[in-house]
């Protein structure tokens, strides 16, 4: 098609880097410790919102200790940072964008210091990033895809997201991105495409070769 310039939008908590499971345990502990007993599957249900939107997901209401809970989360979280690993595939996958020079952003609702962790296990600062810092709301509201979209210059329709969650997939469908769903966070076929993901593979490394 005359004009079409493909971009990539990639998820990178849960999608490039193989964290969900330690943010479940964090947050189940940070909430414990505040006095809310919420069970692990539920708190894994959450996982790929924004902090803002997961505690009152989660608790019915914004606890007004909000902050010191999710600073005790990131800290928990934060524990485990010489645990991750990139998900399999995911150095593959940012070599062949590179390769058959694909535009692509890093798109993250983790704040910055999480954000820096999950860069650090991924094992590469060659790669632009658009965070949650830049936007109001976070997923599964659009705000953060559109503002990594405008940064690369191109348009919705053009994009495809790669993410694990299904507030991935809900924040992309909003605003017409293709999404294309990954197993290794942990969420279920189902989920992922009534959420609005257009297919869904194991990992990044199913994607080599097809964006």
């Amino acid at each position: 098609m005359a004009g079409y310039r493909p971009c990539v939008l990639l998820d990178l908590d849960g999608t490039l880097v193989d964290s969900v499971f330690f943010h479940v345990v964090a947050w189940e502990a940070a909430l414990r410790a505040s006095g809310h007993c919420v069970p692990m599957w539920r708190i894994h249900h959450a996982i790929g919102m924004g902090g803002q939107r997961l505690r009152p997901w989660l608790l019915g209401e914004e606890p007004e200790n909000a902050d010191e809970i999710s600073a005790d989360h990131r800290r928990r979280f934060l524990e485990h940072a010489d645990e991750l690993q990139p998900t399999p595939g995911a150095l593959s996958l940012l070599d062949d964008l590179q390769r058959r020079e694909i535009a692509f952003v890093i798109a993250t609702s983790a704040e910055p210091e999480t954000t820096e962790a999950l860069l650090d296990a991924l094992g590469r600062d060659d790669v632009a990033v658009a965070d949650s810092g830049d936007v109001g709301s976070p997923k599964p509201a659009p705000d953060l895809l559109l503002s990594a979209i405008e940064d690369l210059g191109m348009n919705p329709g053009h994009a495809t997201l790669v993410g694990d969650s299904p507030w991935d997939a809900e924040a992309a469908r909003r605003v017409g991105i293709r999404c294309l769903a990954v197993r290794c966070g942990g969420f279920g076929d189902h989920r992922l495409l009534h959420a609005g993901a257009d297919d869904v593979v194991d990992d990044p490394r199913a994607l080599v070769g097809r964006l």
